[in-house]
């Protein structure tokens, strides 16, 4: 892992950062909570929390990113978070990306090969996320309980008259041999 440059935040300028951030995660979570305390489901946005398996406690951390050092951290809670080590200043705290990648190499390795190929392809917008469309294509059953806005003709109109141009490797699975928008599929 090549060295990093090293910034320091200062705690008042990283602290607003945090508040800033948690704020945000809040008010993006705060219909999830509600519903998962009243025991409710909801089959789009329990998707995002099921399915990543990433509670909204863990979205309301916020990291400065590995190069950055924390002035006046250390008594924090975030002294106790895994994969952060002291700073190069007495009461510092930065992320530790070395600690990271020797505990989790294949991740680590992986996180670097996915940024460094998105980094050298041009970026292709407009994918208008039609790989949840072709998730349905010409498929009898789906897996939530929702009936489709334009009925299964009208989606896979809607599939059939688009270039399907997903890359993301998530979506890319819609798109697997034996799938039927496979063909459909501009990079498949």
């Amino acid at each position: 892992m090549p060295a990093l440059t090293v910034q320091t935040l200062e705690s008042d300028v990283w602290r607003a950062r945090e508040a800033d951030h948690r704020r945000r995660a809040d008010a993006l979570t705060q219909a999830h909570r509600d519903r998962a305390a009243r025991g409710e489901k909801h089959p789009v946005w329990d998707f995002l929390f099921t399915y990543y398996s990433y509670r909204p406690s863990l979205l309301r951390r916020w990291h400065p990113g590995a190069g950055v050092e924390l002035a006046d951290a250390a008594g924090t809670e975030r002294a106790d978070w895994r994969w952060y080590a002291p700073g190069s200043t007495p009461g510092a705290l930065r992320p530790d990306a070395a600690a990271f990648a020797r505990e989790k190499p294949a991740l680590a390795a992986l996180i670097e090969r996915m940024l460094r190929a998105t980094a050298r392809r041009p970026a292709q917008f407009g994918c208008f996320g039609l790989h949840e469309w072709a998730m349905v294509y010409r498929e009898e059953e789906h897996r939530h309980p929702v009936p489709l806005r334009l009925g299964r003709a009208g989606t896979d109109a809607v599939v059939e008259a688009h270039e399907l141009r997903c890359t993301h490797f998530d979506a890319f699975r819609f798109f697997t041999p034996g799938r039927a928008a496979q063909s459909l599929h501009a990079h498949a």
